[in-house]
């Protein structure tokens, strides 16, 4: 991003207020209370800047079992992608009749101190550009976002984006050519069983409705679940899809990461994500399974690597960078990594048969 436009972000005149959300469309929910966005200000021809509001309290965003709460990094992508969305229908003029779809993201946080969660609501401000905007015909067709994060007044991380974009009558005749006939919806497909999701503090969670991975496989160093998520889950479906979303299949591949990252001895209260980037290659059907897959990480490694299958096909390959806190950062940690090592040690020579449940 151009220093210039980097170095608005603490001038006075571009104060961003945080008393309310913007209009839910303006960032395609349909619930108020999945909106984030609080403000956008226009500070140069293609950069704009927006501020959010992280809640205290949420059913998904707030659903971790680490010891010290950061603010979850899928809620700050869903800050950038709902501030991103917003400036285009603001500031570029693209209609609220457009489809947006995520071609590639990727976001990465830096300072935990700074994002540790308090007993008032995060003030997040997202200085967005848009360095390549594609035309054709008058319409915008794809978009660049760059972005760079503050959080309570501290720089925190950066996030970018490629996503196209097209017209709802556009995107329905994109969707029946690829499947040859209507894609089902979740309001349509049928809800499938999920007595077989994994335990919540194996992924890091703590509510099962959080949970989207189910059937766990480990072979030979490497770990597969199929992604089953609970449809009502009203912050990851906020509304009807006729696929599963970008945001789904992220917290799908953070999940399996953590599970890796369990196997190989680390405490989960201890390992957070910090940065994940995504290819999101085609759609991902709600009728086929969809499988993830990753190898274990070793000897320290803090990232993994997670890919997608749908039917033999790659659907989106994703990288997932993990932040573990150590005996500097939190009393006790350093204890409690060391036993867990120990005990992963054993549950990873133990696993005489793939299909055991970590």
């Amino acid at each position: 991003m151009p220093e210039k436009a980097a170095g608005t972000l603490a001038e006075p005149p571009f104060h961003i207020r945080f008393a309310h959300t913007v209009d839910r469309h303006l960032v395609h929910r349909a619930a108020v209370a999945e909106v984030f966005v609080t403000d956008a200000r226009r500070i140069g021809e293609s950069v704009f800047l927006a501020g959010a509001q992280t809640p205290l309290s949420h059913s998904y965003y707030n659903d971790h079992i680490q010891r010290s709460a950061l603010t979850d990094v899928l809620l700050v992508l869903e800050a950038c992608r709902q501030a991103a969305v917003c400036g285009g229908h603001t500031f570029l003029d693209i209609g609220m009749d457009t489809s947006f779809l995520v071609n590639e993201v990727s976001v990465q946080l830096r300072n935990p101190r700074a994002l540790r969660t308090g007993s008032d609501p995060g003030e997040l401000q997202l200085l967005t550009e848009y360095p390549a905007v594609r035309m054709k015909a008058d319409r915008v067709r794809q978009v660049g976002v760059a972005q760079e994060l503050t959080f309570n007044g501290a720089a925190v991380g950066v996030a970018t984006m490629r996503v196209s974009a097209m017209t709802k009558s556009e995107y329905e005749a994109l969707r029946g050519y690829q499947r040859g006939g209507i894609a089902p919806t979740t309001r349509e497909v049928p809800r499938p069983d999920r007595s077989g999701v994994l335990a919540p503090p194996q992924v890091g969670r703590a509510s099962p409705g959080n949970v989207v991975l189910a059937e766990p496989f480990f072979d030979g160093g490497r770990l597969t679940a199929r992604l089953l998520p609970d449809f009502d889950n009203r912050s990851l479906f906020d509304h009807d899809y006729d696929h599963f979303p970008a945001m789904t299949l992220l917290e799908g591949a953070r999940q399996l990461a953590l599970l890796a990252a369990f196997w190989s001895g680390r405490q989960l209260r201890n390992t957070h994500v910090l940065g994940m980037d995504a290819a999101f290659l085609r759609f991902a059907e709600l009728d086929t399974p969809v499988v993830l897959s990753a190898a274990v990480p070793r000897g320290g490694q803090d990232t993994v690597e997670v890919a997608f299958d749908q039917g033999g096909r790659s659907v989106t390959t994703a990288t997932v960078r993990l932040y573990e806190e150590t005996a500097e950062s939190e009393d006790g940690a350093g204890r409690a990594e060391s036993a867990g090592r120990a005990e992963s040690a054993g549950r990873m020579e133990s696993a005489e048969r793939a299909e055991t449940t970590p």
